[in-house]
């Protein structure tokens, strides 16, 4: 009677296991995808810019000096530095600032709902489990008795 408990506790333990491995794999592909999104827009933003930047000095030198277009643009380049200020902390701060703190969007708290009867599922199940154990180690002492 006592060897019949043994499988399962081996199982929950196992379950247990890979339910933690399975979280760490999943947050680290998460921040692994996202390092590697940010890196490639990144490129993509400096490509863009550079021929985008290369056409505009190409396109007014057809009208100015290749020197004064090149001016011009630089110009510009120039202009779009406080713009980017002021939307990097729209874009990037602030996010940052709310996820540190612990404010949420809505988006989010649906995502914590999901996963809280996730964990209230598991829980009924460990619970499931433990009364299964505790009840057969109750019979086998009760017999002994």
């Amino acid at each position: 009677m006592n060897l019949q408990i043994l499988p399962d506790i081996e199982a929950f333990a196992k379950a247990e296991y890979d339910l933690a491995r399975l979280k760490v794999i999943d947050k680290v592909s998460h921040l692994v995808g996202a390092l590697l999104l940010i890196i490639c827009l990144i490129l993509i933003g400096f490509a863009v810019l550079t021929f985008g930047a290369a056409a505009a000095v190409f396109a007014l030198a057809q009208c100015m000096p290749l020197w004064a277009a090149c001016l011009i643009i630089g110009a510009v380049y120039l202009l779009l530095i406080p713009i980017l200020l002021i939307a990097g902390t729209v874009l990037f701060v602030n996010p940052i600032i709310r996820r540190l703190s612990g404010v949420k969007n809505v988006h989010e708290l649906k995502c914590e709902t999901i996963r809280a009867e996730g964990e209230v599922a598991i829980q009924r199940e460990r619970m499931k489990v433990v009364q299964t154990v505790w009840s057969t180690l109750r019979s086998i002492f009760s017999k002994k008795d």
